[in-house]
């Protein structure tokens, strides 16, 4: 890695205040760096996530199956009742990303993604 995971994570909470979360976690869902915006409460409980970091590896994981065919995944994004939730790949890292449900994913995906190309070299 050619970036600082400390300093790429503060630059995307940087972003825009509707980012709540910034996190790298490894191929196996371990949280390498990251947490969650001050005085923002996680909506996980207990183990929540944990689950949730291993079910996003496990699913990065699997698409790489398909990148000599579609491409490699440049992000995939979900949006759930309560909150929306962006994953970036970085080397063999998975950049995770959640913001709030009003916030303007669009801009905000273009934003996250401009920050990460001029701190790496995805």
């Amino acid at each position: 890695m050619q970036y600082e995971l400390p300093a790429l994570c503060n630059s995307i909470f940087d972003v825009d205040e509707n980012i709540r979360f910034v996190g790298m976690i490894d191929e196996m869902g371990k949280l390498i760096v990251g947490d969650m915006k001050k005085d923002t409460p996680s909506l996980e409980k207990n183990d929540g996530s944990i689950r949730l970091y291993l079910g996003y590896a496990i699913n990065n994981i699997l698409r790489r199956d398909f990148d000599n065919v579609f491409g490699k995944v440049i992000y995939t994004f979900s949006e759930r009742e309560k909150i929306k939730l962006l994953t970036i790949p970085l080397d063999e890292n998975l950049l995770l990303v959640s913001f709030d449900k009003l916030a303007d994913h669009t801009k905000l995906i273009n934003k996250i993604l401009d920050v990460i190309k001029k701190m790496t070299s995805i």
